[in-house]
């Protein structure tokens, strides 16, 4: 993959340092659940449900009486959490419908699973899609089944060829009262590579021996970079249907917060977890994404950052979204993912 001929913008180190600030000490929450509408007939896919900030986005929509497609790894834990959500929820008319068997670490896997989505949602409109799972690895370790580097295989290409499944069931003139996407980032994408976020000669470290890989966050960083840019080019290859059905696809930086994406990593981090919002706050900023009566199709593409308001990502960031680089990203992605697309 070449590096862009776009010339990177500079990047201030004072903007990176007062957003990474901002993740720890951000504004109060700009739509709380005495907001929400009723999403009573309303269908919402999340994935990475069955804890942290997942299992609080299904919890709050199914509040508010929507149905849930929760989208897992494992079946078990995905149905333990549906059952202690309805328990404590007993005047919800929704309901929640737990897919198993979600691992983006094998993309062979992911075609499946669009095929139970599919089965599950029937004939009913699909209203919102959170792209919440996640890997934010403890060490730059990390190998997928396809060779890939982890932490970008699953925050990055498992949630595009995911969303080429539930393309044919979102894109329609259904019930276009909401149409919502959330492609789940980070304040992380500051520590990416230089420029525009990726290592343009081996993005996936295909040919990297990981000793010679950079450090994990600098790898996550990359895949954070990478669900800025899907946010903005999903819209445009589908501008004249998703505007046409008032669809909003936007990025989220949830916050800093105390879940369990950040197990395995030690001692270090049970020091900073004691400055990190508990998980829920990081549901209402996805929720603001998928549900504040505020956004239109022209937020498209716009970074949301802790606890619901937009913010410019870095500015070589900012810059790709615009100058033809995010674009590039998008087709490398799809590229990769070609394989398991199939027909649909």
């Amino acid at each position: 993959m070449l590096v862009p001929e776009q010339q990177e913008p500079s990047c201030s180190r004072c903007y990176s340092t007062k957003e990474i600030y901002y993740g720890f000490r951000p504004n109060k929450p700009t739509l709380t659940p005495a907001d929400y509408p009723d999403l009573s007939d309303k269908t919402a896919v999340v994935t990475g449900c069955n804890t942290g900030i997942g299992k609080h986005v299904v919890e709050l929509l199914y509040q508010k009486n929507c149905n849930v497609i929760g989208v897992v790894r494992t079946d078990a834990k995905g149905e333990e959490a549906k059952k202690e959500i309805i328990a404590n929820n007993p005047k919800s008319k929704g309901n929640i419908t737990i897919i198993g068997g979600c691992d983006y670490l094998d993309l062979e896997k992911v075609p499946a699973v669009g095929g139970k989505i599919k089965e599950a949602l029937g004939d009913k409109p699909l209203n919102i899609i959170i792209h919440n799972a996640g890997l934010m690895a403890p060490d730059n370790k990390g190998t997928s089944v396809q060779g890939y580097e982890a932490m970008f295989q699953t925050n990055v290409l498992g949630s595009q060829l995911l969303q080429h499944f539930l393309d044919p069931l979102f894109l329609k003139e259904d019930d276009i009262s909401l149409k919502r996407i959330v492609w789940v980032s980070s304040g992380a994408h500051f520590l990416a590579p230089h420029p525009f976020g990726i290592n343009w000669e081996d993005p996936l470290y295909e040919s990297v021996p990981i000793a010679e890989r950079p450090s994990q966050m600098t790898l996550y960083g990359q895949s954070k970079a990478g669900n800025i840019y899907q946010a903005k080019i999903w819209f445009e290859k589908n501008k004249e249907i998703a505007e046409k059905i008032n669809c909003v696809s936007v990025s989220c930086y949830p916050g800093n917060l105390k879940t369990d994406l950040q197990r395995g990593w030690g001692l270090s981090l049970a020091i900073a977890r004691a400055l990190m919002w508990d998980g829920i706050y990081g549901a209402y900023s996805e929720l603001f994404g998928a549900l504040s009566p505020t956004l239109k199709s022209s937020d498209s593409g716009k970074y949301v950052v802790p606890f619901g308001e937009f913010h410019d990502p870095r500015e070589d960031v900012k810059a790709a979204l615009t100058n033809g680089v995010a674009e590039k990203v998008w087709e490398f992605v799809e590229e990769k993912i070609a394989p398991f697309v199939g027909d649909k």
